[in-house]
């Protein structure tokens, strides 16, 4: 399915190279990452643990047959001390019969809740996968974005110094520079080539490692349709809950109040446990002996009492109170914990949105350095180190630029993730 989801997406786009948007690469994890596969085994076991126990309910249905034979007989008698009558030294048993428990303490009852408790926590599960994997393609996704703005600039920087480099040559070929310039020119251009190779080496792993998160295997490699935009976003004002409000909705939370849950439905069991219990029960039976076979029918009552049980079994019981207890502490602990990674998660998303806006704000003042130090050059008015002080000021305003922007996708990926919200 998703080899023909991918090639059909490609056809329709005609590129050697597929580009998929964030919502593409999301979707095609979401049905196919090895995490949401395993979380769907986990749910379908749960499923079935609720059936199993729902046929507790119905009577319980059992057959059974022997046969023996002894060596002598089972029973003898001493006939006037004149010789020994023996009877029965084979026989023949069978029967079938069926139990209708009526009240087991309500382990039955409670254990139908628990295991559809159980059922609900699996779903839940499968959704925090879903988030997981989500949040993890995400991820992949910007920092490709990112690797493949970095590789457009240095790129353009050195397009921009091949130029430079002729224009120096020129210079210097008319005996107006020295060879020392030209060859700063080289060097600096040199090691924009080298960061351009581990540029590249980390985009054809980024390209791997999506693939990869969205079970298309290593062998393809993805690339992305996102790029860095040349405007700053806007301030993420619209997307903010209160911590309070958001905590009921977190996959996290959800499964806390379902641990409670099955902590107060074990403790009922372990009560019922130690509870009398009754079942009522109708059979069928055949028997061959003395040589005569005969079938009958017949009901039953089961009644159990445990009473040393109870010995044991209030200890039991004070156990899983305690671990209720836990469950509820946890449930409060953990609950104001999640509260305050929200807060930080906002504070880390308002604070890259800042940073961003810093970055994006001495990209403009990079360039008009760069512009005025090529002026001063042209002119004679500066070195060539000067220049190429400028042109590396430039590319790392770009560069942070860049990095920026990236760290503020994954801070608002992460927000929205930590107040379950992630689509």
């Amino acid at each position: 399915m998703l080899l023909s989801s991918a090639a059909a997406y490609a056809q329709e786009n005609a590129v050697a190279d597929s580009l998929f948007t964030l919502e593409q690469c999301k979707r095609i994890a979401l049905e196919n990452n090895s995490d949401i596969h395993v979380a769907d085994n986990n749910l379908c076991a749960a499923i079935e643990t609720r059936r199993e126990a729902f046929t507790k309910y119905f009577p319980e249905v059992a057959a059974g047959a022997s046969a023996f034979r002894t060596n002598h007989d089972m029973i003898q008698y001493d006939v006037l001390d004149l010789f020994t009558l023996g009877i029965i030294n084979k026989g023949k048993t069978a029967g079938i019969w069926a139990m209708q428990p009526i009240f087991m303490g309500g382990q039955i009852v409670n254990g139908n809740k628990l295991a559809k408790v159980g059922e609900e926590a699996a779903r839940i599960r499968k959704r925090q996968s879903a988030e997981l994997v989500q949040l993890q393609t995400e991820t992949i996704y910007w920092k490709l974005v990112a690797l493949n703005a970095t590789k457009r600039t240095v790129e353009s920087a050195i397009t921009v110094l091949d130029s430079l480099g002729l224009q120096v040559k020129a210079a210097v070929d008319a005996g107006v520079a020295m060879m020392n310039d030209y060859l700063k020119v080289e060097l600096k251009r040199n090691s924009y080539r080298a960061d351009l190779v581990d540029i590249e080496n980390g985009i054809e792993l980024m390209k791997m490692l999506l693939a990869q998160q969205m079970g298309l295997g290593t062998d393809n490699k993805i690339n992305v349709s996102s790029e860095v935009p040349d405007s700053v976003p806007n301030y993420p004002a619209a997307i903010f809950i209160n911590p309070a409000d958001a905590l009921m909705q977190t996959s996290d939370h959800k499964l806390l109040v379902k641990n409670v849950e099955a902590k107060i439905l074990e403790k009922r069991m372990t009560v019922g446990n130690n509870l009398p219990k009754l079942a009522v029960g109708a059979g069928w039976f055949y028997h061959d002996m003395f040589n005569q076979s005969h079938n009958f029918a017949g009901v039953m009552v089961a009644l159990s009492v445990p009473l040393s049980g109870w010995w044991g079994g209030s200890y039991a019981i004070k156990r899983k109170s305690h671990e209720l207890n836990n469950a509820r502490i946890e449930l409060d602990n953990l609950g104001q914990k999640l509260e305050i990674e929200m807060s930080d998660k906002w504070d880390n998303l308002t604070a890259a949105h800042r940073k961003m806006s810093i970055a994006y704000e001495a990209i403009a003042q990079s360039e008009e350095n760069l512009r005025l130090n090529k002026a001063y050059y042209d002119a004679g008015m500066c070195t060539i180190t000067d220049l190429l002080d400028a042109q590396a000021l430039d590319r790392q305003a770009k560069d942070d630029y860049i990095a920026a922007y990236g760290a503020f996708r994954l801070s608002e990926a992460q927000y929205l993730n930590a107040t379950g919200r992630m689509k």
